[in-house]
C-alpha cells in the first residue's frame, strides 16, 4: 500500500511539473497506524535519495544527530526510530516525515546563530513526529504527503517549483483549521524538552524572530520553513511567554559553539577555501589570544591539505585552550594523514578522555588502526562506534571492509548487509546477508540467525 501511495504522489508531481493544473481524483485511505507511518518514513527515505542531495560529511551528520539525540534523551520511550539527514539546499528549511525521518537544509544551518537555535528547530520537528501531527491533521491522505514532497523539492527546476506551488495550495486548504493548534503544541513541547536537555530555550524564540525577519525583508521569496510552519505574532508571543515562565537565568559562560565549526565546514565544501582562509587570518590577527579563530584556521588549512599550517593552527589553539571541543580529534585525524601514528594515538586518547562516548572519534581511530594494519583493533573501534550510534551506516560499512581484509568473509558480508539496511537498500542488504549465510554455513547457529533477519526484511518490504 505504501509503495503504491508514493507512486501516486510522484505521478501527481510529474503531472504538475508538466503544467497540468486540473484537479485529480484522490483515492480514499484509512487513518494511518504507527506501523504505517514507519513504512511511509522508510519509503520516503528511498525516494528522497533520488530527489534530494544529501550531505555525506560525517562531521555535519554527527553534529545534527548529537543535538537531536540529546533532546530525545529527556523525552522517554518513543514509538519511532528517529533518523536525521542534512540536505544540500540553500533554503531556510527543515521538515519532518511521519515515522521519524527528519531533514535539515544546509541553508538553515548556515543562517542560525547558535546551536540553541538549531535545537529549537529540531525539538519542534521531533514533536511533529512524536505527536503524529500529520496523521491527526489530515486524516491522512495523499495531499499531506504531496505537500511534504512538493515543498522539499521546491527550489529546483521548473518541475520542482510547479510541484511546490501546487503543494502549498493543497497544504493551506487542508491544514488551515489545524495549523495554529498543531504549531502551538510543537512550540510548547519542543521548547520544554530542549530546555530539559540543557539548551537555552531562548534559541527557539530567536529562530522564530529570524524567519519572521526574513519574511519582512523579502516578502516575495518567503522562507520555505514558513510554508509548512505558518508563523504569526501570536506564536512568537506565546513562545516568549513560555521562555519567561521557564525562568532562564543570565547567559551562560561563553564557550566555542560547535555551530561555528559546522558552518565553516559548509563553506569549505562550497569551495570558499581561499576566502575563508583570508577571513580567518584577519580574525586571528585581531584576536591573538583567542583559541577558536586559530582552531578554525587550522581546520581550513587541513581541508586544503596544507598540513604544516594546519598543525600550527591546531597546536596554537590547543596551547590557548586545551579543552576546546574537537581539537584533539582534529589533531588525531591530521597526524593519521601525515603518517605520525604515535602522535595520532596520543591525540585520540585525549579526545576520548574528554568525550568517551563520541562515535566519530572511534570511527577515526578505526581508520588509524587500519592504516597500521592493526585490523583487530580497528574492528574494536568500529564496533564501539556502531554501539554508540546504531543507526549510523558508516561504522558497519568499515567493519565489512576490515573483516574482508582479515578474510573473515561471513562477518564482512554481514556488516556490509547491515550498512545497506541502514541506507534503506533492502535488496543489496539481502544479497550481502545471503552471502554471509553461505560463508557461515546454512546449518550454523549464526547462519540461522541471519536467515531470520533476511525473512524479516523480506516481509517488511
Amino acid at each position: 500500500m505504501v509503495r503504491r501511495l508514493l507512486c501516486f504522489i510522484l505521478l501527481i508531481l510529474l503531472l504538475s511539473g508538466c503544467g497540468i493544473q486540473r484537479s485529480l481524483p484522490l483515492p480514499f485511505f484509512k487513518p494511518m497506524t504507527e506501523e504505517d507511518e514507519v513504512k511511509i518514513s522508510r519509503e520516503f527515505r528511498r525516494e528522497a535519495k533520488k530527489h534530494l542531495e544529501l550531505v555525506s560529511n560525517p562531521e555535519l551528520n554527527r553534529y545534527i544527530d548529537k543535538v537531536a539525540r540529546r533532546i530525545l534523551s529527556v523525552m522517554g520511550p518513543q514509538p519511532f526510530e528517529y533518523r536525521f539527514f542534512v540536505v544540500k539546499n540553500s533554503q531556510l528549511n527543515a521538515f519532518a516525515v511521519p515515522g521519524g525521518s527528519i531533514y535539515v537544509h544546509t541553508g538553515l544551518i548556515e543562517r542560525v546563530n547558535s546551536t540553541d537555535e538549531l535545537a529549537g528547530v529540531l525539538g519542534h520537528e521531533i514533536i511533529h513526529v512524536k505527536s503524529r501531527h500529520i496523521a491527526r491533521m489530515s486524516g491522512p491522505d495523499p495531499i499531506s504527503l504531496l505537500g511534504l514532497l512538493g515543498v522539499f523539492l521546491a527550489g529546483g527546476g521548473p518541475q520542482a517549483q510547479a510541484a511546490g506551488a501546487l503543494s502549498q495550495g493543497l497544504a493551506a486548504t487542508r491544514q488551515l483549521s489545524y495549523s495554529r493548534k498543531v504549531e502551538q503544541e510543537a512550540d510548547t513541547l519542543g521548547v520544554k524538552y530542549m530546555a530539559e536537555a540543557g539548551y537555552d530555550p531562548r534559541g527557539a524564540l530567536r529562530f522564530l524572530k529570524l524567519i519572521d525577519q526574513e519574511r519582512i525583508l523579502n516578502p516575495v521569496d518567503i522562507p520555505s520553513y514558513m510554508l509548512t510552519h505558518p508563523l504569526t505574532q501570536e506564536r512568537i508571543g506565546s513562545v516568549s511567554l513560555l521562555v519567561r515562565s521557564l525562568g532562564v537565568q543570565r547567559p551562560r559562560a561563553e564557550r566555542p559553539d560547535p555551530i561555528k565549526r559546522v558552518q565553516l565546514i559548509l563553506r569549505l565544501e562550497k569551495g570558499e577555501v581561499d576566502r575563508v582562509i583570508e577571513e580567518l587570518k584577519k580574525l586571528v590577527s585581531q584576536n591573538p589570544e583567542k583559541a577558536e579563530p586559530k582552531h578554525l584556521l587550522g581546520m581550513a588549512y587541513h581541508y586544503n591539505r596544507m598540513w604544516a599550517l594546519a598543525r600550527e593552527g591546531y597546536e596554537e589553539a590547543r596551547s590557548l585552550d586545551p579543552n576546546i571541543p574537537g581539537i584533539d580529534r582534529d589533531l588525531g585525524r591530521l597526524f593519521t594523514q601525515t603518517g605520525e601514528f604515535r602522535l595520532a594515538h596520543e591525540a585520540f586518547k585525549r579526545s576520548l578522555v574528554a568525550e568517551a562516548k563520541e562515535p566519530l572519534t572511534y570511527l577515526y581511530l578505526g581508520r588509524l588502526f587500519e592504516k597500521e594494519s592493526q585490523f583487530g583493533e580497528a574492528v574494536g573501534a568500529y564496533l564501539r562506534a556502531t554501539n554508540l550510534s546504531p543507526l549510523w551506516d558508516e561504522p558497519p560499512r568499515r567493519l565489512g571492509v576490515v573483516y574482508g581484509k582479515m578474510n573473515r568473509l561471513g562477518d564482512a558480508y554481514y556488516y556490509l548487509g547491515r550498512s545497506y539496511l541502514l541506507q534503506d537498500e533492502d535488496e543489496k542488504a539481502i544479497a550481502a546477508l545471503e552471502r554471509a549465510v553461505d560463508n557461515f554455513g546454512e546449518a550454523s547457529p549464526r547462519g540461522d540467525l541471519i536467515r531470520d533477519e533476511i525473512e524479516f526484511i523480506r516481509e517488511r518490504s
